[in-house]
């Protein structure tokens, strides 16, 4: 189907049998759906449209002789995952299971040929839903933080200003550096998105300097969680230039991260960041090496009620021969005044394993040491991009003490056509943190 008849079903749809627009996007055919869970899909699809309807104004208001075909300047993607997730605790009196399924259609307008807009929708609703989405609404079992709802994923215009160089305003994704401190959160079901303004420029091919502001923060914890929401005053800065060892950046981040109202984690996390990045490589066509090391200084920031300073260190190197890596990493959270160095809104789960214990440092600071093994496969039959990755972590205090615990993470991903495939399974051995944990990940994604 050429992209401008797949262009005009998807509008179709959307506009006058917004019911079925869920039937197309999986390739059911099925033009009314009877599964009551399905309902979601058919209100987004309402939501949506009336943005949609916006960038189609702006069609008019261009105009002219330049004006296009509607199809050659609208670009209709997205995509939809299906993901399964397990938890078992010991603390916990039963099991967590949840079947999730995602929907986030985009819709890309260009306004100009330096201007475009997008508007984003995301729907998530669960299928099996005996787990705790955050809210405590069952707490008897463990927490899985993908909870139901209907956003408003993406509402940007970006323009380009210069080559490599763009502004973005709106809701939108950023993603800085490995996301340590600023990303998208992608591995859950709904994303985290920021409102406000980001520009990024590329002087002289090799300089890149990024900075923003905004003052809310969509968190994937939901709208309905009382803490799904920071509001407040935040900007950042991020520069890099490349040097004989690699790439060393400076970056800044002041973070006023208040709640909607009086909860615990009001202001909290409130902070300004301050520290710098290497990130270097030494490659051939069979072996070689990357390496990063990181410093970086936190101070309370805005209403935060903690007055404290505390630092972070990182340290890592991964080697490759062939289809096999290994790495070694180190990353040191500092705490003082039982005020711990914090990431609220980095990408967590990518970081200090996949069962997900230590998203919020713990007052005593925390040293993770961690080694973790590749292999690729590369294609076999119908799939591709096949790898296996087996991570070991040794979760300490900062500043002495008992060791928390230990975890041993597998994961198993491949692609085949417009589908990625990912199964992790996560073992969390607790000595004096937390209690034992184990989870299960396997997810279907696909991309229109």
């Amino acid at each position: 189907m050429s992209p401008a008849n797949r262009s005009h079903i998807f509008l179709s749809r959307l506009f006058y049998k917004p019911n079925s627009l869920f039937s197309y996007l999986i390739g059911s055919g099925n033009e009314n759906p009877s599964l009551k869970t399905l309902e979601p899909v058919a209100e987004f699809c309402m939501y949506i449209r009336h943005h949609i309807i916006a960038l189609l104004m702006l069609s008019a208001l261009h105009g002219g002789a330049q004006a296009q075909s509607i199809h050659d300047r609208i670009k209709i993607f997205g995509e939809s995952q299906l993901k399964l997730e397990t938890a078992s605790e010991d603390d916990s009196a039963q099991n967590a299971v949840g079947l999730t399924q995602l929907v986030r259609p985009s819709v890309e307008y260009q306004v100009t040929p330096n201007l475009t807009a997008l508007i984003e929708g995301e729907a998530l609703f669960a299928i099996v839903d005996d787990f705790d989405d955050g809210t405590g609404n069952q707490p008897d079992r463990p927490i899985i933080l993908d909870p139901n709802g209907l956003e408003l994923n993406r509402a940007q215009f970006q323009y380009s200003f210069a080559p490599q160089s763009f502004v973005t305003l709106g809701r939108q994704k950023i993603a800085i550096d490995d996301q340590r401190f600023l990303g998208p959160a992608a591995f859950r079901q709904n994303d985290q998105t920021f409102d406000g303004v980001h520009v990024s420029t590329r002087i002289a091919s090799s300089v890149t300097l990024q900075a923003g502001y905004f003052n809310r923060v969509n968190r994937v914890l939901g709208a309905d969680n009382p803490i799904g929401r920071f509001r407040g005053d935040s900007y950042y800065f991020n520069g890099n230039i490349p040097t004989p060892i690699g790439r060393v950046g400076v970056f800044h981040y002041s973070f006023d991260l208040g709640t909607a109202g009086p909860t615990l984690q009001d202001n909290i996390f409130s902070s300004q960041t301050t520290g710098a990045r290497l990130d270097g490589r030494y490659h051939k066509s069979f072996y070689g090496i990357d390496w990063e090391a990181s410093y970086a200084r936190q101070v309370d920031f805005a209403d935060n009620p903690t007055d404290y300073a505390a630092n972070y260190w990182l340290l890592g190197a991964e080697g490759y021969a062939g289809p096999a890596r290994l790495r070694v990493r180190f990353e040191s959270f500092g705490a003082a005044d039982e005020q711990s160095f914090q990431t609220p809104l980095g990408t967590l789960h990518r970081f200090q394993g996949a069962a997900d214990i230590f998203l919020i440092t713990p007052p005593d600071g925390l040293e993770d040491l961690e080694v973790r093994g590749r292999w690729s496969f590369g294609e076999q039959g119908l799939f591709r991009n096949i790898s296996t990755a087996l991570s070991y972590h040794r979760f300490s205090p900062e500043n002495g003490g008992a060791l928390f615990g230990q975890e041993v993470d597998f994961d198993v991903t491949a692609t085949f056509g417009r589908f990625a495939l990912a199964f992790t399974a996560a073992y969390y051995d607790a000595d004096t943190f937390s209690t034992d944990t184990q989870r299960f990940f396997l997810s279907l994604t696909h991309r229109f």
